[in-house]
């Protein structure tokens, strides 16, 4: 059975519809609770609008010009969202705001967009990862490569789970 590709990047096209749909729903989340956060404080409503958007925007940046720096940036922007809401379930809300320093709950829906996102984070390694084996890279740096997303992310997995004991 052959898997369906992108002609211009030859990556698995059904992966990126996977991470679009994972975009979509974790910017959709944010969109929803966005006027709640606004009555909080003006600030916490704006990077909700914006995270939304941003995520939302992904979606069609990430199926019609597929490359390393878009894939790179999903990253990137992700990962610093989830860093973002460990942060502020193990330590508080930092430095702005009515609720500074204040840790906030965890909650079902933060739940699912969290995990949209690191699911997000590791879907788009994943294609890099590929990318970079297709390149001939040494089995070596695509090991070290794995090994330095996982270590990475590993504290914030750690704290959350701390969070929730």
């Amino acid at each position: 059975m052959k898997v369906s590709v992108s002609r211009a990047t030859d990556r698995p096209r059904g992966l990126l519809y996977v991470v679009a749909a994972l975009s979509l729903l974790a910017g959709l989340t944010h969109l929803w609770v966005m006027p709640e956060h606004f009555e909080e404080w003006w600030g916490y409503g704006a990077f909700f609008l914006v995270a939304a958007a941003a995520q939302v925007l992904y979606v069609p940046l990430l199926l019609r010009w597929t490359n390393r720096t878009v894939l790179l940036l999903g990253i990137g922007g992700n990962s610093a969202i989830v860093l973002l809401y460990l942060l502020t379930r193990v330590v508080g809300i930092p430095l702005f705001g009515s609720e500074a320093w204040e840790v906030e709950g965890v909650g079902i829906i933060d739940l699912c967009a969290t995990t949209s996102e690191v699911a997000i984070v590791v879907a788009l390694g994943t294609l890099v990862l590929m990318a970079i084996a297709r390149e001939r890279t040494t089995l070596l740096g695509l090991v070290l490569a794995a090994v330095l997303l996982v270590g990475a992310h590993l504290p914030h997995v750690l704290l959350l789970l701390v969070a929730l004991l």
